[in-house]
């Protein structure tokens, strides 16, 4: 009795195999990364946002809002892994202030 030998996959075969190994990898690689809301806030302390006005304050904070947003760019610029964390950290020294100095900005949580 001889043993057939199984075929062998085509170069289109092996392509299509090779191209779902990359996305199952990419989307494993998603999901294991860090998510914003999950990271906790990197310490800032409420003094770096001490001198400035209600004003200023609040535009800083609608700065840092949509940074948030746009997954960590702040002013346009790609963000690297730390700065939701940093980001959230900036928020809360900033609400700290604006409730010292008794501002009217209202700061949105979760």
């Amino acid at each position: 009795m001889q043993m057939s030998r199984p075929p062998q996959p085509s170069p289109n075969d092996l392509m299509r195999f090779r191209t779902f190994i990359a996305a199952g990898l990419a989307a494993l690689a998603s999901a294991c990364a860090s998510h914003p809301d999950s990271s906790a806030p990197t310490y800032v302390p409420p003094s770096t946002f001490e001198n400035l006005t209600c004003r200023q304050l609040g535009e800083e904070q609608k700065r840092i809002t949509r940074a948030e947003a746009t997954g960590g760019r702040l002013d346009g610029k790609p963000g690297d892994a730390d700065d939701p964390a940093l980001l959230k950290g900036a928020m809360e020294a900033l609400e700290q202030v604006s409730i010292e100095k008794n501002c009217s900005i209202e700061f949105q949580h979760g």
